[in-house]
């Protein structure tokens, strides 16, 4: 952004969150600024041709082979992830599917916030919301991302059970595998397969003691013998046990190098395992969250780190079969 625009631009930006925040601003506005906003993301990510297109994702893939694993991961951590459990119960279903959180705060953008990925809420708005959020119906909107509505669900409990079940289904799991969880969240997962097959080996690697601890307490509840929960940082951790079925669920996005990440993640695998990647994209492009402007809202206070990919993205991180041959694909 032009230095000449960016001052007036900020001070603007400012304003409107400062109106936003006390419920100053009128719908028609809200989705005005919503429209320019999101216009502008399109604006600087749609490239004038298909060769400037395929360039720019082929440069930024390349970028993000130069860079660690993961970055700023303590900032993520303060930002969410160690936040009380207490607080994330108010909005889902009781498998505590982490990403439905991130979903529901992404899909209040569209109606009483902002645009494509900054969201413009404090957190006392933000709690008055989610203590009547089971009652809304944005509530069914925010979970779709992360939870399969069926013409069978009938709660968001169903919803989240059915996605939980087609993770399973997809990724071909069996009784009496070993399965890692990488980036297990609050375990929605990883308890789900651990209590569904009792033979699996079940291992949950996070991030935050906060989750490691509402997992163990939930094992315990159920009588669990087959779960382990590790806290370790993706980027640094390392293990010699192999597996039969490795899932990452909305984790990527809060990656950087592919390439080391997949390597590393090669390692643990059988020679007939399966990765399973769950994870949110841009269909066309990809980008970095960065805290630039005023509006850069969710990059500063929730995403800090993070990468928006594109569909394809992970595709261009097939160097070789030598780690992984990709042979299904959902969207």
């Amino acid at each position: 952004m032009d230095a000449l625009v960016k001052v007036p631009y900020d001070a603007t930006a400012r304003l409107m969150v400062a109106s936003l925040e006390r419920n100053l601003l009128p719908d028609a506005v809200i989705r005005r600024l919503t429209r320019l906003l999101l216009s502008t993301r399109l604006r600087s990510g749609y490239q004038p041709s298909s060769d400037l297109q395929l360039s720019h994702l082929l440069h930024f893939s390349q970028s993000l082979r130069e860079m660690p694993i993961a970055i700023k991961t303590e900032t993520a951590k303060s930002q969410h992830y160690e936040l009380p459990t207490s607080f994330f119960k108010l909005v889902p279903g009781k498998h505590l599917k982490y990403r439905q959180i991130i979903s529901i705060l992404w899909h209040l953008s569209s109606s009483v916030a902002c645009m494509s990925d900054i969201v413009l809420l404090d957190f006392e708005m933000l709690l008055r919301y989610l203590l009547n959020a089971r009652k809304h119906p944005m509530m069914r909107i925010g979970a779709e991302c992360c939870c399969l509505f069926t013409d069978e669900s009938k709660t968001l409990e169903d919803a989240e059970k059915a996605m939980l079940e087609l993770y399973c289904e997809r990724a071909q799991i069996k009784d009496g595998h070993s399965v890692l969880d990488v980036g297990c969240g609050w375990g929605s997962l990883s308890l789900y397969i651990a209590q569904k097959y009792s033979n699996c080996k079940v291992t949950g690697i996070c991030n935050s003691t906060t989750q490691r601890a509402y997992i163990e307490e939930q094992s315990r509840d159920l009588l669990l013998q087959n779960l382990e929960v590790i806290v370790a940082d993706i980027g640094t951790f390392d293990i010699d046990a192999s597996h039969d079925r490795i899932f990452s669920i909305e984790m990527f996005e809060h990656m950087k190098n592919y390439k080391d990440l997949l390597k590393k993640i090669s390692k643990w695998m059988k020679p007939d395992s399966l990765l399973f990647v769950h994870h949110f994209c841009h269909k066309a492009f990809a980008y970095h969250f960065e805290d630039v402007n005023e509006d850069d809202w969710i990059t500063r206070y929730f995403f800090t780190g993070g990468t928006m990919p594109s569909a394809n993205l992970l595709l261009y991180f097939q160097v070789s079969s030598t780690f992984f041959a990709a042979f299904n694909y959902f969207l």
